[in-house]
């Protein structure tokens, strides 16, 4: 009997969705069951929602769609700092909610995980309070619901919240719906918005010397080719923000760095500096992703096109359509640009070739050394603080995934999603750089790892506390400390055998270097890095940005 569960689950295998994550609950469970006796996806159960958030974060950043399954209130509310991350970031997430049933729902009873009202859209509203898409499933609108909430993901890439109560799950439905699945996706970007493109198409025509700036809505939405054709056709310089590093190949001729406002490099402010056109594509400013507002670039140079609106020199102009991006950033990439000149830029990469020595580690080596061990065809995943700041000046080889959170900021995010990432690009080495504080919030995960044979690499910078907060403020206050941990023995905890995973306890250079080496040349498994650092040690643009940020909160 195909029910309404299949169809749902149907939509998500189309989106080529095949690990289903989140924590079991009595309200969801009749769901699930629809999940665990497919041949085709994989239920892959979390420690707690809040995980399960961050982890379907990781896996839609690599696949383009995730989905992830808790229970009504307790659970709900438990992943919410996550499915808000990553609508603040961009990334399609559904969340499936398992609620009551109707008839529980319609006669008022007084329910577990329910506030004791007998009412039950609370936590509903709070999701569209926080500007998430939300579906109610019925058994009269299951289907277009469904559709609408999906559409909606995939059209704006952003997340969504489906309830789905728990009476619907096996609930009849005709099987010729799965027939028509593919219609639901079929290319509509044939659209218009409020300011005429070839206005802005004239603009950038008549440009001698644009920069570009690459945001993360062009990777989101999938337009990395033609971004990338649009600077190597019209040898355009071009830089990147935190979050979209690796967007763009940034082994290219063309590129110049990445902008983080008067905290980039001179070499790379000065070129912003003198362009007579700076064009942002897909980018969305932030005070993290630029150095506390200090961009040196103004509204009378400066036409900024991300997924919500066109900024065509202060005048701020809507689309009609959801796909009308879409069809601005194709337009723009077939341009051939007669005026511009076409002087050879060299990028200059301040991190050094790494000589290492028997002395302690600092953060500028161990950034240099990472330099060097990151690879092609890699994820590099890294959590917001000493790992965000300090491998953004890292010049990523070709063809490399990089993940962070800088704009929500949520410390212990990137365990999760490194984990989440992994299932969904199998084939792609994965590597984590993260702080031990920010590792605290969701090591429990670790049990989620060895359960299901993942081998990230994971470098622990282990400089006892929040280095992040400390260059903001309380360098050496003791709220700014975190326990220290016994990294060797954590995979054994969790379940690993000795043979499982690998550990590396570093405090020197070389020390370092020769647990890179062996990594390289090693049958790839579970690895644990603790990279010793000391207290206070933070690389110069994270400290820059501290000083700023210790300002504007005062």
């Amino acid at each position: 009997m195909y029910t309404i569960s299949d169809y749902l689950l149907d939509v998500l295998y189309y989106l080529n969705v095949k690990d289903i994550l989140g924590v079991p609950g009595d309200y969801n469970l009749s769901f699930l069951d629809h999940i665990t006796k497919r041949n085709d996806m994989k239920w892959r159960g979390n420690s707690n929602e809040l995980n399960a958030a961050y982890m379907a974060d990781g896996y839609a950043r690599q696949n383009g769609f995730a989905a992830f399954v808790t229970t009504f209130g307790v659970g709900e509310l438990s992943a919410i700092n996550g499915i808000t991350g990553s609508k603040v970031e961009r990334v399609p997430v559904l969340e499936i909610v398992g609620s009551p049933s109707t008839q529980v729902q319609n006669n008022h009873k007084l329910m577990h995980h329910s506030l004791g009202d007998g009412t039950f859209n609370h936590f509903r509203k709070v999701h569209q309070d926080l500007g998430i898409k939300t579906g109610y499933l019925t058994k009269d609108n299951a289907v277009s619901t469904i559709n609408d909430v999906i559409k909606y993901v995939i059209d704006n890439k952003r997340p969504a919240y489906l309830n789905f109560p728990s009476n619907l799950a096996d609930m009849p439905l005709n099987p010729i719906f799965k027939k028509i699945i593919p219609q639901l996706f079929e290319d509509k970007s044939n659209s218009s918005n409020q300011v005429d493109n070839q206005t802005v198409i004239n603009e950038i025509k008549n440009a001698k010397s644009p920069i570009i700036i690459v945001g993360e809505d062009i990777e989101r939405f999938g337009l990395s080719s033609e971004v990338k054709k649009l600077i190597i056709d019209n040898q355009i310089p071009f830089a990147d923000l935190i979050e979209s590093k690796g967007t763009i190949d940034e082994s290219l001729d063309q590129f110049i760095g990445t902008y983080n406002g008067k905290l980039s490099s001179p070499e790379t402010n000065k070129l912003i500096e003198n362009a007579d056109l700076v064009l942002l594509l897909g980018t969305v400013i932030f005070d993290t992703n630029i150095g506390g507002f200090d961009q040196i670039f103004n509204n009378q140079n400066t036409i900024d096109i991300n997924s919500s609106r066109i900024d065509f020199y202060s005048e701020i102009f809507t689309y009609y359509h959801e796909n009308s991006f879409i069809k601005v950033i194709k337009e723009i990439s077939k341009l051939k640009l007669e005026n511009v000149n076409h002087k050879k830029i060299k990028f200059i990469n301040k991190i050094s070739q790494i000589n290492s020595k028997d002395q302690l580690l600092t953060q500028n080596f161990y950034i240099n050394a990472m330099q060097d061990f990151i690879k092609s065809g890699d994820t590099v995943v890294v959590d917001q603080g000493t790992s965000t700041f300090g491998l953004s000046l890292v010049k990523l080889p070709a063809d490399v995934t990089f993940i962070c959170q800088p704009s929500w900021s949520s410390i212990g995010y990137s365990f999760p999603a490194t984990l989440g990432s992994e299932p969904a690009a199998p084939k792609r080495r994965t590597v984590l750089s993260v702080g031990e504080g920010s590792l605290l919030l969701t090591i429990q995960e670790m049990a989620f790892a060895i359960k299901n044979n993942l081998k990230p690499i994971i470098f622990i910078l282990d400089n006892r506390g929040y280095t992040v907060e400390r260059v903001i403020h309380g360098m050496t206050e003791p709220y700014n400390d975190v326990p220290q941990l016994d990294y060797a023995v954590i995979p054994q905890a969790f379940g690993a055998s000795k043979d499982q995973y690998e550990y590396f306890d570093v405090k020197t250079e070389n020390e370092l270097v020769a647990a890179m080496k062996k990594i390289n040349l090693s049958e790839e498994k579970l690895t644990i890095v603790r990279v010793c650092l000391a207290k206070d040690d933070a690389p110069s643009n994270l400290k820059q940005l501290g000083e700023t940020l210790s300002q504007q909160n005062k």
